[in-house]
């Protein structure tokens, strides 16, 4: 450091201190200033960066002696091979307010009397308020041997509690092969006190994902007699310790450190005579720790442990009223965390600012304390809390076993759509929670961009929403808890099950290899994964043979199916006229589930030369064939130039393995009218997972939310569902680019149609219709929960129901 004389004059004084020097010796400076803030850290950085810009420039003066700042809560990743060392640090320059000035040095000794700090190179600063943000050191040499083990790279002993260190426990990791895995927390107050145990918690998952688990014990030993000073959490966290089977041992504590040997000595808090000793081939040490020196040596200052008396409220200390502390070097009863310090420097600002005007203070701190509890590699608990250990918890929901009033799984057409709804009616964000399919058939047919197909989930979402990005483990319906895969439990008062289908591509031998060769002429419209490879099949197709197929097992939209064929058609005809064959096999007995539409389509096919193959079901690709089961149990091979696949479906294997949701099939059971669940009045279900018997479309979905809406409205406040469900549906049945039909029919397959015309005839207007009007109207009103389908528009243009 070097040393700059200073002579000031014509500084405007504060009350008490003279802000003029004299200085003798260049390495005798005085400073003065009104807010000395002893601490560059979280809470020191903070402070200054607060009132330099209130008070005057020069007025704060911060005394730090090291030049880089470390974003400590970041060490524990950095042990874990997250994130290197590197991006923890930053230039205390940088960090430091430029209107503050910094005095790089350590404070020496604080007399309170005189409002004097001297610093370790002799200088002196007069400070009319003095903030202490020092923190708390490691203190290594309390336990015997362990500075000598951490300085050896092949000790297997380590720290994330140091930026020398954090590294290195990620080197062990790596290195480790098995065997014993052993973490520890110290009997002195800590910063961030759920670092052991999430650096031990992350050891489980990188052991689990290098296959050493099995071959490895992992040991917690603590000084306390819980796992955590918060029953809630702790409880959780018990939990989480027994499924990854890390035994836990209380009131234990590192008493040394035996490298030579890889072996860790404890002793037990009740009796220090008793001794454990511990072989380990993995060692992590949470080191005891203690606040500076120099703050030791301020009796006046500190209790018996050397941490700095303040009244654990107003921050200010008891017995000097111009002195206040922040952060861990206090000994306020609260968890030592850097999220602790937001609140404590809101409250210091506020009381200072009112001591400042000769005023008392005004603003009082609650002990909120916050650790983010990372128990794998994806998963966390956040525990928030205040003084004596009592949730405080910032989510609407439980932060270890979540609750909601509606739950909507799945985030589809169908939940998206009563997201909306509900957000409207429930606005205190108590519901928890993105592609257009029906476009993946244009898109496959050059008729629309990829991009135009989906949007960021988030954008479609409404903003009151909380959304969880997470998948459905299990449901537990008697317990009103769904179990999630990243191990949540989310607790609902109602919920709406909207999962639609998967594609089973593993029922059809070879499919998924096919479609996943790009080299191969197999491609699907029902995946954003493979309907722009759909486009470039139909555009390098040469000529020979097109077979287009429909499974026994049906799902979502299955006029989609169709469609391409007949857009591929219209493709071809201009681009490689008579050189085609096009077959469709179905393994239906129809072209279609409604006779009116059905008898259209065949009409349609006959004039496009479209053979149409019933009850033929797809069971093999290969680059041989394309191999079919007929309704007799033989096998039929078709050679393709071309093959489009329209995948088995079902609903998601959680819900199918729920046998109190779901039906024989797998489908969610309920009321085909009410869409109330059969056994379960408080949850509901719409779209393709359901077993209701109508038409899997998204303009069924507009209907069915409304009917959902206002029944599970009617359920919330004890009434019986007042709305019914009709089962309408409908599809768009593309025919070629400039023409198509419009389905539009009922539970009874009878037609149900909005136009006054027979939609079951080429338009061109239902062609503009399912190109440019549809999905405005998806994007804009379906998902958002305005639209209930044509009711209101067919009452004004077919009010006699042609």
């Amino acid at each position: 450091m070097i040393n700059i004389l200073y002579k000031l004059s014509n500084v405007s004084a504060t009350t008490g201190i003279i802000r003029k020097f004299s200085v003798s010796a260049a390495k005798n400076a005085n400073y003065s200033c009104k807010l000395l803030v002893v601490g560059g850290g979280s809470g020191g950085c903070t402070m200054a960066a607060k009132f330099a810009r209130k008070l005057k420039k020069d007025s704060v003066i911060v005394l730090e002696p090291s030049s880089d700042h470390y974003y400590q809560p970041l060490f524990t990743l950095v042990g874990a091979g997250v994130t290197p060392v590197a991006t923890t640090r930053r230039d205390a320059r940088s960090v430091l307010p430029l209107a503050a000035k910094w005095i790089q040095d350590s404070a020496e000794s604080i007399d309170p009397e005189k409002n004097v700090v001297k610093t370790a190179s002799g200088d002196s600063i007069n400070y009319e308020y003095l903030v202490v943000a020092v923190g708390v050191v490691n203190d290594y040499g309390k336990v015997p041997g362990l500075t000598e083990a951490l300085k050896d790279k092949n000790s297997g002993v380590s720290t994330i509690y140091s930026p020398d260190y954090c590294e290195k426990t990620w080197n062990d990791f790596k290195n480790f092969k098995g065997g014993e895995a052993v973490f520890t927390y110290p009997d002195t107050p800590i910063k961030c006190p759920g670092a052991p145990q999430k650096i031990a918690y992350l050891a489980d998952s990188y052991f689990s994902q290098t296959n050493v688990r099995s071959k490895s014990n992992i040991t917690y030993n603590t000084c306390l007699p819980v796992i955590f000073g918060v029953k809630k959490y702790a409880d959780a966290l018990m939990k989480i310790a027994e499924r990854k089977k890390i035994k836990v041992n209380y009131k234990t504590v590192l008493k040394e450190v035996k490298a030579d040997k890889k072996e860790a000595v404890f002793f037990n808090t009740e009796d220090k005579s008793q001794e454990i000793t511990l072989p380990y081939n993995l060692l992590h040490v949470t080191p005891p720790m203690r606040t500076p020196e120099f703050l030791q040596r301020s009796t006046q200052l500190v209790d018996a442990l050397g941490f700095l008396t303040v009244d654990k409220f107003t921050l200010q200390h008891t017995k000097y009223p111009n002195i206040y502390g922040i952060g861990d070097c206090t000994n306020t009863p609260n968890s030592k965390t850097a999220a602790a310090i937001a609140k404590q420097s809101y409250v210091v600002e506020q009381n200072l600012r009112q001591a400042m005007r000769a005023a008392g203070p005004r603003s009082a701190y609650d002990g909120y304390g916050a650790c983010p509890l990372v128990t794998s590699y994806r998963t966390c608990v956040l525990a928030e809390f205040v003084y004596d250990g009592v949730p405080r918890e910032t989510f609407p929901f439980d932060q270890v076993n979540s609750r909601c009033k509606l739950l909507v799984v799945g985030a589809g057409t169908g939940g998206c759509s009563v997201a909306w709804r509900f957000s409207k009616k429930l606005n205190d964000k108590d519901i928890i929670e993105h592609y257009y399919q029906p476009m993946f058939s244009l898109v496959a047919a050059g008729i629309k961009t990829f991009p135009q197909s989906h949007k960021p989930l988030r954008t479609v979402l409404p903003h009151n929403v909380i959304w969880l990005r997470d998948h459905a483990k299990s449901f537990d319906s008697c317990a009103n808890v769904v179990h999630t895969t990243s191990g949540l439990q989310v607790k609902y008062d109602h919920m709406v099950v909207a999962m639609g289908l998967k594609n089973d591509y593993d029922q059809v031998l070879g499919l998924k290899n096919a479609l996943n060769d790009p080299l191969a002429p197999v491609s699907t419209v029902y995946s954003p994964k493979y309907c722009q490879k759909c486009w470039c099949c139909i555009q390098d197709f040469k000529g020979g043979h097109a077979i287009f197929t429909f499974p026994k097992q049906a799902g979502k939209c299955s006029g989609a199916a169709q469609k391409i064929m007949y857009l591929a058609h219209d493709f071809w005809k201009q681009s490689i006229n008579n050189s085609t064959n096009i077959t469709y096999n179905t393994a239906g007995t129809a072209l279609f589930g409604v006779p009116k539409y059905a008898e259209a389509l065949t009409k349609i096919a006959n004039t496009k030369n479209i053979i149409v193959n019933y009850q033929l079901d797809l069971i093999e690709v290969s680059k041989n064939g394309a191999v079919f089961l007929d309704c007799n149990g033989k096998t039929i091979t078709l050679p393709y130039k071309f093959l489009h696949v329209t995948p088995a479906m079902s609903p998601p294997s959680c819900l199918s393995e729920c046998e109190h949701l779901a039906d024989e099939n797998g489908y969610l059971d309920v009321d085909s009218e009410t869409l109330q669940h059969k056994r379960y009045p408080n949850v509901f279900g719409l779209g393709d997972c359901t077993n209701t018997p109508n038409s899997k479309t998204a303009a069924a979905v507009a209907k069915q939310s409304r009917v959902l809406e206002v029944n599970l409205w009617d359920t919330m406040y004890g009434k019986k569902p007042s709305a019914k469900y009709d089962g309408y549906g409908a599809c768009t049945v593309l025919t070629s680019y400039k023409t198509g039909i419009l389905a539009e029919f009922l539970y009874d397959k009878k037609p149900y149609e909005t136009f006054p015309f027979d939609q079951s005839k080429e338009r061109r207007f239902i062609s503009y219709l399912n190109t440019e009007i549809f999905p405005y109207m998806y994007w804009n009103k379906l998902i958002k929960g305005k639209w209930n389908g044509p009711s209101t528009l067919r009452k004004l243009l077919n009010p006699f129901g042609r």
